[in-house]
């Protein structure tokens, strides 16, 4: 368990933001933690990567995980993300050059890169859009209520009860943050690898995005991935697609992404949906958000 006491200072200094690499490790976690099936939501993604992963990969990346297990890896060795890097290529790019890009590194720089094109590449403007909303919605709390409040909603048995944040760990750890930054960064793939990074820029902290629990749709391929569709059955497919999009609050043009359906069909099935009493919206600045209400859960519970 990790207990995090928080001054003031600190606690005014609370941000959000999103990363590829840490994405990239908190997945390697996950096939590293489990050699036979991964559990939910992530078992569909780890069949589908294990499936299509070059053997030489494979092997090789079978070699640094046995050797290290990412725990002497990760410490020291992941950097603390910058809003200012938001792709994997400058990130790694970042780190390479921070490190020195030291000869008995360079195979391991090159593995990370091999992987991320085979396993979260494929995905990732999709989860990439996820985790942009997550940071609107925390941003919003976090504007209009205080750190506290939205400290106090991570879930996830991330606790907040002032000054101390707790929060899941595979050791037990006592930190003090005085006069300083805390980055949280949400992780759809916080299953395998829960990340704590320290610098002299501050501490940054991985959670759970709440989109994890819609990876089989942030993963899945153009057929979505659904058989025997009862949902699909009663509104149609692209209609039942957006349904199962809507379980979190998203965007039309973030819903059109990650469905690979035009922005114009989305708009459609939405006033629709709507229309129906099944979908609810609300406006945060600029963005209009849609999301299910409560006849919408319920339709999704039985039939979904």
């Amino acid at each position: 368990m990790i207990r995090i006491d928080v001054d003031e200072d600190t606690l005014r200094t609370v941000r959000l933001t999103f990363s590829p690499l840490w994405e990239t490790f908190g997945s390697l976690g996950l096939l590293a933690r489990y050699r036979g099936e991964v559990p939910a939501p992530y078992a569909e993604w780890a069949r589908a990567v294990r499936r299509t992963m070059p053997a030489a990969l494979a092997r090789d990346l079978a070699g640094v995980l046995r050797d290290a297990k990412l725990s002497r890896l990760v410490p020291g060795f992941v950097p603390l993300p910058d809003p200012a890097r938001t792709t994997f290529a400058a990130e790694l790019d970042h780190l390479c050059r921070t490190r020195g890009n030291p000869p008995g590194e360079r195979n391991l720089y090159s593995l990370l890169s091999r992987y991320w094109a085979c396993a979260l590449a494929p995905h990732w403007s999709r989860i990439r859009s996820s985790l942009e909303e997550e940071i609107l919605l925390r941003g919003r709390t976090l504007a209009v209520e205080g750190p506290e409040a939205m400290l106090g909603e991570l879930g996830g048995r991330v606790l907040w009860s002032r000054p101390r944040l707790t929060v899941p760990y595979h050791r037990d750890l006592d930190l003090r943050i005085t006069r300083s930054r805390l980055l949280l960064v949400p992780t759809v793939f916080s299953g395998g690898l829960r990340l704590l990074v320290e610098d002299r820029d501050g501490v940054g902290m991985s959670y759970q995005a709440r989109a994890s629990g819609r990876l089989r749709i942030l993963t899945a391929g153009a057929d979505g991935g659904w058989s025997e569709d009862r949902l699909a059955l009663l509104l149609g497919k692209g209609r039942a697609q957006v349904v199962r999009a809507l379980e979190l609050p998203t965007t039309t043009t973030a819903m059109a992404e990650g469905l690979a359906l035009a922005k114009s069909t989305v708009s459609q099935h939405l006033a629709v949906l709507s229309g129906s009493g099944v979908v609810e919206k609300r406006r945060i600045g600029a963005s209009v958000l849609y999301q299910l209400n409560q006849s919408g859960r319920a339709l999704l519970r039985e039939l979904g």
